[in-house]
Parts: C-alpha cells; structure tokens; sequence
C-alpha cells in the first residue's frame, strides 16, 4: 500500500516545523480532500507525508543560507557556484545560480516543480500521474518508464510540494523511492531534494540542495563510489542547460 511506502520512507526524526508546516503554508486556499478517504489509514497516510516534506522543506531553507555549516567549493563565479557540505546527519550538494530575467520566474518556478530530478531536467520524462493529493501543495506523484536495461515498466514514486514562503520566494521540495511492480527493493534509497527560487531585481536566484542521509545502511556503499568532482561536472552541465533554457 502506499502507506507502507510512506512508513519507508520516514525518517527516524520526528521533527515537525509547526511554523511552516506544509499545509498551512497558503492560507488562501482550502484544504482539498481530494483522493483521501475519511479512513484512519489515509489520515495517517497525509500526516506521514506531510511530515515527511515539512523535513525536505526545513532543510532546503537551512543549508540554501551558506552561513549554516562550512562549505566546500568545486565552482565560484559571479553568476554560479558549486559546493559540498556534511553534518552529523547527510551529505549535501548545493549549487546557487542566477538567471539574468527576472520575468522568467513563474516559468522557472513551474518547470522546476514539474521536474523528476536535477538529471531529467528538460527532458521528456517529467509527466507523472497524481495517484495522491492530500492538500492542493502536497501530492504524490507516479511515474512509468521503460529503457533497455530493463524490459519490463520501471515505476517511480515521489512526494513533491511546493511553498509560497512569500511573493517573491517559492521553495520546492521532493523525496522519491523507486519501486518495481509494486515491491520496494532493498537496495532503492530516498532521494531528497529541493529548490530555493527567488525573484531580485534584476535577475532570478536558482538554489538546489541533494541530501544523502549517511545515516541509512543501504547508502553507505553508495556513498563509497561517491565522487565530488564527477558529480561537480554533472551538475554544471545542468547548470549551463538552465541558463540555455531559461535565458535564450
């Protein structure tokens, strides 16, 4: 069930941001009861969600300030910067970019939304299919895809919200697991990521935040093949597709 995999997915924190809880973030908007049934086992479904994101949000907005915890820098230019940090908790990556058109940022801020991940930017797999939509900012979102490596649907499931903190500053979150034919894999492992995208006045301020929780036992041989410079070049060459995209 889905409940199961949200039970997967929590991590052993119990935090919960109560002053920018998920939910309550637009005022404005009711409550939406899509797809959610008066059961016990749904309610606890959109608490675990939402407790689930109110933790991808809290830590996208804490390591997007760069005076939290020391840094280490693969790329520093006026426009763009890579870098790594560790705590007790995750490694993370962080890259801060700026786009020269601060009319793009509706734009920026919608296809960001929409992206699976960093690596599928622009590309045609983003569709989903909304299985979930416990509030109007807070849905869980499915997706099929099919390569030769695998002959069979490969599914992909990932929880994604998106915060107005204000007019000017909307904050992506997302946390994905990968499932096939409806069995988690043992070796399948949360990805945690977020955006921070913020409108100046000459141009939009792009930062993206990855978490890896070394904390999981399952993570830790991945973290051994870890490689800052290899990733370092993966993500400026999204960068450079970001700029193309978004300023040509």
């Amino acid at each position: 069930t889905v409940f199961v995999l949200l039970s997967l997915l929590v991590c052993a924190s119990n935090r919960i941001i109560a002053s920018e809880s998920v939910p309550d973030v637009d005022d404005s908007n009711s409550v939406s009861t899509k797809n959610i049934a008066s059961s016990n086992e749904n309610h606890e479904e959109t608490e675990k969600a939402t407790e689930i994101m109110d933790e991808v949000i809290y830590y996208t907005k804490y390591h997007s300030n760069y005076n939290n915890g020391p840094k280490n820098f693969y790329l520093t230019t006026r426009r763009a910067n890579i870098c790594f940090t560790k705590n007790d908790y995750a490694y993370v990556e962080i890259f801060h970019l700026k786009i020269l058109n601060p009319n793009m940022y509706n734009d920026i801020v919608k296809m960001l939304y929409e992206t699976k991940d960093l690596y599928s930017f622009g590309s045609n797999d983003n569709k989903g299919k909304v299985i979930r939509e416990y509030y109007p900012n807070l849905k869980m979102i499915q997706r099929s895809y099919q390569n030769d490596n695998t002959p069979f649907n490969t599914y992909s499931f990932s929880l994604t919200t998106k915060v107005e903190q204000s007019e000017n500053v909307t904050i992506i979150g997302k946390a994905s697991i990968d499932i096939y034919d409806d069995i988690v894999l043992n070796d399948n492992f949360i990805n945690q990521f977020g955006f921070v995208i913020e409108i100046k006045s000459y141009h939009v301020a792009i930062t993206y935040l990855k978490y890896i929780d070394h904390c999981r036992r399952h993570q830790k041989s991945l973290l051994n093949l870890y490689c800052r410079g290899c990733e370092g070049k993966k993500i400026s060459n999204i960068m450079i597709k970001m700029l193309k995209t978004f300023e040509d």
